[in-house]
């Protein structure tokens, strides 16, 4: 039978008291994590912040409660990539937020219908290739969301029609789009509802 070797081994309450050598690893059995120890700190360093790489399950959760630096990548590389949806919480300025290079949001192009609802809740960036008259509703509108909606005309004139509640700045709401025409609406939202947007419009000449 194989031998067993077995670390030093004793609760949080008994590490709090207990000063290891230098170099000398326990166990926490409260933790149920490795100790170790530099000679001078009461308790240890226990080895139980780390994440898990592969966790088991896309849905579980981890939390660090630290700083985050993140080095990695080159100027042709993301350092930092997330696939889905995520939210940063606490108060951001541009003091604060520092872009070295770029700064992307998702694209989806979004099927040409008679009447689409615009999601606050998805990708930041839509294209529409309208096929026929336009109107605009929308969903999952929240306060500090926005959207950039990139409007392409085919070879005829086309309406377009939008919430009522929405607020317009640096003109008033188009009544159309022009033939083979390109436009740019830019909504803000400050709310959760059609009356807290902020639209703006812009058309190729």
């Amino acid at each position: 039978m194989p031998k067993q070797v077995r670390l030093r081994r004793g609760t949080t309450a008994q590490h709090a008291s207990f000063t290891g050598a230098d170099g000398e690893v326990t166990f926490d059995t409260t933790k149920k994590a490795l100790v170790v120890h530099d000679g001078v700190t009461a308790g240890g360093l226990p080895v139980d912040g780390y994440v898990k790489l592969a966790p088991g399950s896309l849905m579980a959760e981890q939390n660090i409660q630290s700083r985050l630096t993140i080095s990695g990548g080159d100027d042709d590389s993301d350092a930092f990539t997330v696939t889905q949806k995520s939210q940063f919480y606490g108060t951001m300025n541009c003091d604060d937020l520092v872009l070295a290079r770029r700064f992307s949001l998702q694209q989806e192009g979004l099927v040409y219908a008679a009447n689409i609802a615009l999601n606050f809740g998805s990708f930041g960036q839509k294209r529409i290739d309208l096929t026929g008259n336009l109107t605009l509703t929308t969903n999952n509108v929240a306060n500090g969301r926005n959207l950039f909606v990139r409007l392409k005309a085919d070879p005829s004139t086309r309406t377009l029609t939008f919430p009522a509640g929405w607020h317009w700045i640096g003109g008033a709401a188009p009544a159309s789009l022009a033939a083979n025409k390109i436009a740019l609406l830019w909504l803000w939202a400050w709310g959760d509802t059609d009356a807290d947007i902020t639209a703006r419009y812009l058309v190729e000449p």
